[in-house]
């Protein structure tokens, strides 16, 4: 049923293998857009701008996070409303600083939620340069920082993008309940030209990440992505072995997309994922939600 995209509708579907977290979860979702990673620049750090930053609910706090390779990277937290809830970890995409990043993040700390916004090395003012192995000791920093400020409650993963890849390498640390990306490549070698393809073999290889995982992952993606192909969603979810849901995004082609739309969704999964009995979650979801 054609959706219309000003006002995004909802539609569940379900799978033989995840049956009971699809039935949830798995949602065709009308949106503007999914932010596409990958382009011939692949990082695109912006200034921070002059303005004064406008929120629409509680503002957040800047926060420092030190990396494994000695850089300090600030970062925005809204700390959640009890001292066992559960906290977000936003890892933003290629574009931006942590003033963009914290501005899309947003609508996922409404309702007293916790969300600790992630920002790389070389964006806004932070220091160094981003390059592959710097972005994941970025994410390493972050999620440290997330357990000093908070040490209860669940952690879980959004990657937007780019930040997709940075989310599946952190999503096998032991603390992480679940995991949730937008809009990610499979390998970023399928990107590159012909030529070139082989020095990026094992490039931003997000199939081999998402073997690893051992906790559910949703995967959120435009069936008319012209950039990064809906194909690529459907690579993951396989590599997931039953543990991740695909959640396609209806509508036409897609370059941004409002979060107010996709944070309850989002949320809705995590709190799924967190009901799990923990020592099922190596087994596939659908036999896990069917216990």
């Amino acid at each position: 049923m054609p959706l219309n995209t000003r006002t995004p509708h909802y539609a569940r579907r379900s799978s033989r293998r995840t049956a009971g977290l699809s039935l949830l979860l798995a949602t065709s979702l009308s949106l503007t857009g999914c932010l596409n990673p990958v382009s011939s620049a692949l990082f695109q750090p912006q200034p921070l701008g002059s303005r004064p930053l406008a929120w629409a609910q509680r503002a957040p706090t800047a926060v420092v996070a030190r990396t494994s390779d000695g850089l300090e990277l600030t970062g925005w937290y809204w700390p959640p409303a009890t001292a066992t809830s559960d906290v977000l970890l936003y890892l933003p995409g290629r574009a931006g600083n942590r003033d963009t990043a914290a501005q899309q993040a947003e609508p996922f700390a409404a309702d007293g939620r916790g969300v600790l916004v992630a920002s790389y090395r070389g964006y806004g003012d932070n220091p160094g340069k981003p390059d592959e192995k710097g972005l994941y000791l970025d994410g390493d920093a972050f999620a440290n920082l997330v357990r000093t400020l908070h040490p209860a409650g669940r952690l879980y993963l959004f990657g937007d993008g780019l930040g997709s890849a940075v989310a599946l390498r952190l999503a096998i640390r032991p603390e992480v309940s679940g995991t949730a990306t937008l809009g990610a490549f499979d390998r970023f070698a399928r990107f590159a030209p012909a030529a070139t393809r082989a020095v990026y073999a094992d490039a931003f290889d997000n199939v081999a990440a998402i073997s690893q995982v051992k906790t559910p992952v949703l995967i959120l993606h435009g069936r008319k992505d012209q950039v990064v192909p809906y194909a690529a969603a459907e690579t993951l979810q396989r590599a997931a072995g039953g543990l991740a849901v695909l959640a396609p995004i209806a509508g036409d082609a897609y370059h941004t997309v409002d979060m107010r739309y996709v944070a309850p969704t989002v949320w809705r999964a995590f709190d799924e994922m967190g009901r799990m009995p923990t020592l099922q979650r190596s087994g596939s979801v659908s036999a896990t939600l069917r216990k």
